[in-house]
């Protein structure tokens, strides 16, 4: 959570004075617009990875701006990106030496774009977002918790690239 915490403040720190801002829903700016959210490319092994972090982006953009949010290639501001490491690894172990906890590590690079200027509105090459679960300690309790995970970290992902763009 405190990593978190620190890519966020840090991700809002390099975005400002960059003098851009979507409209948030407050505002009226943006009716009429379109944001283009091409699913993101997947340069890892891991299946979906991508399709999972485009629609979180698209939902949040959807339910937080005034925007036509669309999965299309085109738009008045185009969001690409790729999620460039998806890895997941023990991070805990239990009195046996069996993990216990797991930790889900994803980067991604993301460029925002104005197409009608060819204006780069934000750019980060190196998004990295974070999360942990545990693992049953019986085999008959077994649940596959890493697609959770993942989840939470696209909608921190998605937050993230809200905040720096309407915020800032």
């Amino acid at each position: 959570m405190r990593f978190a915490k620190t890519v966020f403040i840090l991700l809002l720190s390099l975005t400002s004075g960059c003098g851009y801002r979507l409209a948030a829903r407050r505002g009226d700016i943006g009716s009429g617009r379109s944001l283009a959210v091409p699913t993101f490319g997947n340069l890892t092994n891991t299946y979906r990875v991508e399709q999972r972090v485009s629609e979180a982006l698209r939902q949040e953009l959807a339910r937080t701006t005034h925007y036509k949010v669309n999965s299309a290639d085109k738009g008045d501001v185009v969001i690409r990106g790729d999620v460039v490491y998806y890895g997941i690894g023990p991070t805990v172990f239990d009195e046996r030496g069996r993990a216990a906890q797991y930790s889900v590590s994803v980067i991604l690079k993301v460029i925002v774009t104005e197409p009608s200027t060819g204006k780069t509105l934000f750019r980060n090459d190196s998004m990295t977002f974070r999360d942990s679960f545990q693992l049953s300690q019986t085999a008959g309790d077994f649940v596959p918790e890493d697609p959770a995970a993942l989840n939470r970290i696209a909608e921190r992902f998605a937050s993230a690239i809200v905040t720096a763009l309407v915020h800032s």
